[in-house]
């Protein structure tokens, strides 16, 4: 029984890492709005299997991790956003929002004892590349229906409300891809994975957003300069990229230039001074509440109340932002939550630089692209904040980065002692 209940977990956790890698949910394909259908579908098989892993007695607190490394700044990190929540403006909307980290932190927890089984990790990796290349070539049918001399409009699936969310999901699963087509030493495994990312390299670039570009480009430089001793792995995958690149480009050279002009030209790209302004109103808030921040989860709320506020009012109660992450947490959850904040990462970082610089060959690759999806996060972060946790698709992204890291630690540390 307990085998069974255990394989039965398994079967549950994969379906549940696809349907959150692609967006999905119960979706009634008579309905011309996705959005419309049942967007929580993909916690009920990861809630199966909790409980059924949890009733096989095969996860536990008594079971040790490799992620076990990152609890105490978890905890940290809990403590600080009780506070802000304790002390917040809005009580009940911090309740909430809470909840949901600690919701992440107890899929932190789970995902890292699961993985420790070598097959279902394996599994996993492909569960996971399947998942994102069903979405990439979703992308990639939308714009060619669309059109490709157009910019793009929302891509949507049931969960990911737009192409920045999509983005973000391309270049924090990429480095993954690169690093299994540059380590596996099975051809067809390798071979795979290495299309599967220039698909999603394809698909990103057809999304047309002005930063998720420029990260892809910069996370392959990062993932290759990090396995340069492996350049006979990469070097033929990238020139066949570059060159299948300058084709797509050349092919959409009006539409390629007009966003790239765009980058920081204020007067045709009307993001920045939106962001400055949104940036202005959050320290106004964080200097009201230095401390502790005016309450975890309560920014699309509070920001509303500001004097002549910039926020768009579609996004009330619905996942309004400080268009970056760290300023968002600060201007939430205070000093006290960003200190926490950057205690976890700076614990992550650390964990994966020394397994990069003592770990095996394997170890080492994976440790690589864990750094580079970090990497992409943190600057993907600089301009957008698709983390609030109290929204639906904004948990779902959180779920998403956590099981990244997971995988990323699973891969490249020793195993964790008895």
């Amino acid at each position: 029984m307990q085998s069974d209940l255990a394989r039965f977990a398994g079967w549950c956790f994969l379906a549940g890492v696809f349907l959150m890698i692609t967006g999905d949910g119960l979706t009634n394909f008579s309905e011309p709005f996705p959005a419309q259908a049942w967007p929580w579908l993909y916690l009920l098989p990861l809630v199966l299997a909790c409980v059924a892993m949890l009733l096989a007695g095969r996860i536990g607190p008594r079971h040790p991790a490799r992620v076990g490394v990152a609890y105490s700044a978890l905890a940290g990190l809990l403590a600080a956003f009780a506070l802000s929540t304790l002390l917040s403006q809005e009580r009940t909307l911090s309740a909430v929002a809470l909840g949901c980290v600690a919701g992440i932190v107890a899929f932190w927890w789970f995902s890292g004892q699961m993985l420790e089984d070598s097959r279902l990790l394996e599994a996993t990796w492909i569960v996971a590349a399947l998942a994102v290349l069903e979405l990439a070539i979703r992308v990639i049918v939308s714009r060619l229906n669309e059109g490709l001399d157009q910019i793009p409009l929302e891509v949507r699936s049931v969960t990911w409300l737009g192409k920045h969310q999509i983005t973000w999901v391309f270049n924090l699963v990429a480095p993954f891809l690169l690093a299994r087509f540059i380590g596996d030493q099975r051809r067809w495994v390798s071979l795979f994975n290495g299309a599967v990312w220039a698909v999603v390299g394809l698909a990103n670039y057809l999304l047309l957003a002005r930063m998720g570009v420029l990260v892809f480009v910069l996370a392959t430089l990062g993932v290759c300069l990090l396995n340069a001793a492996h350049w006979r792995r990469w070097i033929v995958l990238m020139g066949t990229a570059a060159a299948g690149a300058a084709i797509v480009i050349a092919n959409n050279l009006r539409i390629t230039t007009f966003v790239a002009s765009t980058f920081l030209d204020r007067a045709l790209n009307s993001g920045i001074d939106l962001r400055l302004r949104v940036w202005k109103e959050a320290l106004d808030m964080f200097q009201t509440h230095p401390i502790a921040g005016i309450g975890l989860g309560t920014f699309d709320k509070i920001a509303y109340q500001m004097p002549a506020t910039v926020a768009n009012r579609d996004f009330q109660m619905n996942g309004w932002h400080a268009h970056n992450v760290p300023l968002h947490i600060l201007t939430e959850a205070g000093v006290l939550g960003l200190a926490a904040w950057v205690f976890l990462w700076y614990v992550i970082v650390r964990a994966l630089v020394r397994a990069w610089r003592t770990g095996s060959r394997d170890a080492r690759v994976y440790a690589a692209a864990a750094l580079v999806s970090v990497a992409a996060f943190q600057i993907l972060s600089m301009t957008e904040v698709l983390i609030a946790a109290r929204v639906q698709a904004s948990l779902q992204m959180n779920l998403m980065i956590a099981l990244l890291m997971v995988l990323g630690l699973r891969m490249s540390l020793p195993p964790p002692k008895p």
